[in-house]
């Protein structure tokens, strides 16, 4: 029993040591934690004071009444801070604004000096040093170099070995054995997209420029624009009506245009006859009445008609018909 007692005890002692460390710690550090905190009210006091009383040696207010900005009179209380008079005189502001500007203008130089290639800077230092007697003999070897080229063209060497020279990486899709490169008619080795040829002339703009010139040639003169057409009407119908009704001639492609949202006719469309006279005879058919019966009601119903007013034109060049208001 005495055993267990003083175990007991050993165990209780050790708790209660645990507990008062504890309390120590924490009371340590809640005093350490006030210190802080009265330090830093000590401070923001202090800075107050100073503030205020930095605040009561500026002007509120210039010759004229006006009221300073905020930025004003910050700016006067450093002046006060240094010992200096906290409205600045003309020059002072003129030499401030000029200082401004340099400095503005030193950002913009270090921007724009950012975007410039250090690790070219080597390279462009060499270049600038080179005479111009090494410049002569660079292109008298450039020149040679061509002429060489030409030689063995026209001596008929086998090129079939030159492997292409890539700028980009190559394409990893595999090509096929009876595939013709339509750039250099698979001169080069081994097997290569057109995209990956070295004689292949890339030219970046040319779509805009072939965006510009569409439309500037004369349109075929066996194509006709209509309009005055049904909602519903199909482009079998027209067709149907232009070739076999009114015996304009074959039509040879149809084209209604659509609204996107219902993919119902919008009422005009383009036809192209097999012949110009074709074309011809549809044209003398603008003015005239459009008969078309809508049977889409009931058949009890008597069937209702529309009398509709064709229109038939010729098709203008897109450049008569862009400035056209």
């Amino acid at each position: 029993m005495t055993i267990g007692n003083d175990a007991a005890k050993k165990k209780s002692d050790k708790k209660e040591k645990k507990r008062k460390r504890e309390e120590k710690v924490d009371h340590d550090t809640t005093s350490r934690d006030g210190m802080k905190k009265d330090e830093r009210d000590r401070r923001k006091e202090k800075k107050r004071a100073e503030k205020e009383e930095l605040l009561s040696k500026v002007p509120k207010a210039d010759e004229n009444g006006i009221a300073y900005t905020k930025i004003q009179i910050k700016r006067m209380m450093k002046r006060v801070k240094r010992g200096l008079p906290p409205v600045p005189t003309e020059q002072e502001e003129r030499e401030r604004i000029r200082r401004l500007k340099e400095e503005e203008i030193e950002t913009q130089q270090e921007l724009s000096g950012m975007l410039y290639n250090r690790d070219d800077e080597g390279s462009v230092a060499k270049d600038d040093n080179i005479t111009e007697a090494d410049e002569n003999h660079n292109c008298d070897n450039e020149d040679s170099s061509h002429e060489e080229s030409a030689k063995n063209k026209q001596s008929g060497d086998d090129v079939s070995d030159v492997k292409p020279p890539r700028k980009k990486k190559a394409r990893s899709k595999p090509v096929p054995n009876d595939y013709v490169c339509y750039a250099c008619k698979n001169k080069y080795s081994p097997l290569h997209w057109i995209y990956d040829c070295p004689d292949k002339i890339h030219n970046p703009g040319s779509n805009n420029i072939k965006k510009k010139i569409k439309g500037i040639n004369e349109p075929s003169e066996r194509k006709v624009f209509v309009s005055g057409l049904p909602f519903d009407i199909k482009a079998k119908d027209v067709e149907v009506y232009f070739e076999k009704e009114k015996k304009c001639g074959k039509v040879v492609h149809c084209k209604l245009l659509m609204f996107p949202d219902t993919k119902r006719c919008k009422g005009t469309g383009f036809l192209t006859f097999e012949s110009e006279e074709g074309a011809r005879n549809a044209l003398k058919l603008s003015g005239t009445a459009l008969d078309i019966s809508d049977d889409k009601g009931n058949d009890n119903k008597q069937t209702k008609k529309q009398t509709l007013t064709l229109s038939v034109k010729k098709v203008l060049s897109r450049s008569v018909t862009k400035n056209k208001k």
